[in-house]
């Protein structure tokens, strides 16, 4: 599998920015958990969910945004605007921690309700608030909903080491090295450390590396010509039927047969943090067969107008902008019986400040595009000829 020859020069595929932004509208729904629409995400239908497709097509975009660049350019310029993107990733982090927290201390003291001081795990804010902002600041701290973003800057801090992996192996190494770790983190159990409190992070950098960089080879490979994997008859039934396979367990709630299985825990279980295989088999094969769905599928056809590319393309802020009104919709559900017609009232309204930011950014963004420059006026006979009468 060797380095992709041809310059890295693919026109921008909108299937990248629709599934993206289905991912961010996914992630929006389950972190509102009791709605009842949360029970129609992607987590209700596999074992994998929509982080672990988030993450991948990150994988994706970063071979486009930095790939061409390390590969054909400079390696150097590559790394900073990865590191640099890694610092805003930060920020924003920080920022949203900040939000929330503010957010639901205003709630309590409003209502004097300390109930909401103890959502999020806030806990170890308020019996150890020195030791527990030095943990925010460093990202051993995480609040509940909010740690998928330090988990994709950590990520954008390996990226230079993962091209240069791909510069000196090709793509076939890359994939190699980050799944070796991927299966010693599994089964040595490695993580990032929190503070103050025990443990470690929930999306665990080391584990999580192996799906970002198997999107990194898929972008990587498409970018050059040709795709890492090429369509199978064979692979394509197979990745229906663990689908199906999948579907019928988790639908079936059939969690715990897996025991009966003879094989290590980490390539039997469903743990999230390691990304444990099935999970990892079942986001592989959910893209598999949409990449090589027929090409008369509305899959196929997605064009840049379409409202979730929208949303794709916008990932960062639509993302922000939806992890502060998922926890506000939790701050407003927290003391209120379940009512159907209230949760699809949150996640109407949810839904449409997600379409209207990303309308505004787009056209934002067509605003402050550079003017091209005017052409000057080409010469015609005619203007000739009239030139020559005045003369």
């Amino acid at each position: 599998m060797p380095i992709p020859s041809r310059r890295l020069t693919a026109p921008r595929d909108h299937r990248i920015d629709f599934y993206r932004g289905v991912a961010l509208l996914m992630i929006f729904v389950n972190h509102v958990p009791g709605v009842l629409w949360e029970h129609f995400t992607s987590r209700n239908f596999g074992f994998s969910d929509s982080a672990e497709l988030f993450v991948f097509l990150a994988g994706v975009s970063c071979a486009f945004a930095y790939g061409r660049s390390f590969l054909e350019r400079s390696g150097l310029v590559a790394a900073i605007r990865a590191f640099r993107r890694a610092g805003v990733l930060y920020l924003n982090h920080i920022a949203l921690t900040m939000i929330v927290v503010s957010l639901y201390a205003f709630a309590a003291l409003a209502t004097g309700d300390g109930r909401y001081l103890m959502q999020l795990g806030f806990g170890y804010f308020l019996s150890r608030p020195v030791d527990t902002l030095a943990g925010i600041a460093t990202l051993g701290h995480q609040f509940a909903y909010l740690n998928i973003l330090p988990m994709y800057a950590v990520l954008l801090l390996m990226l230079p080491a993962m091209l240069a992996v791909v510069r000196r192996f090709g793509l076939a190494g890359l994939l190699a090295v980050c799944g070796a770790i991927w299966l010693a983190c599994g089964v040595w159990r490695f993580n990032l450390p929190n503070h103050p409190n025990p443990g470690g992070w929930q999306f665990n950098p080391f584990a999580w590396q192996f799906l970002f960089a198997i999107g990194l080879a898929t972008g990587l490979a498409k970018a050059g010509g040709h795709a890492l994997v090429a369509y199978s008859r064979s692979l394509y039934i197979a990745a229906l039927a663990y689908l199906a396979l999948s579907f019928v367990f988790v639908s079936g709630s059939l969690w715990g047969w897996e025991h009966a299985l003879p094989l290590p825990e980490f390539l039997r279980s469903f743990d999230k943090t390691y990304v444990s295989a099935p999970r990892l088999l079942h986001l592989l094969a959910l893209v598999y067969v949409f990449a090589y769905a027929p090409a008369h599928s509305p899959f196929q056809r997605v064009g840049r107008d379409n409202p979730f590319a929208l949303l794709g393309r916008h990932s960062l802020p639509v993302f922000a902008v939806g992890t502060v009104l998922s926890l506000f919709a939790q701050l407003l559900r927290l003391n209120r019986e379940p009512s159907l017609a209230f949760d699809t009232g949150l996640i109407v309204l949810g839904l449409a400040v997600h379409f209207a930011l990303a309308l505004f950014l787009d056209w934002w963004r067509a605003v402050n595009a550079p003017a091209a420059p005017e052409r000057a006026p080409t010469e015609t006979g005619e203007t000739k000829a009239l030139a020559r009468a005045r003369a």
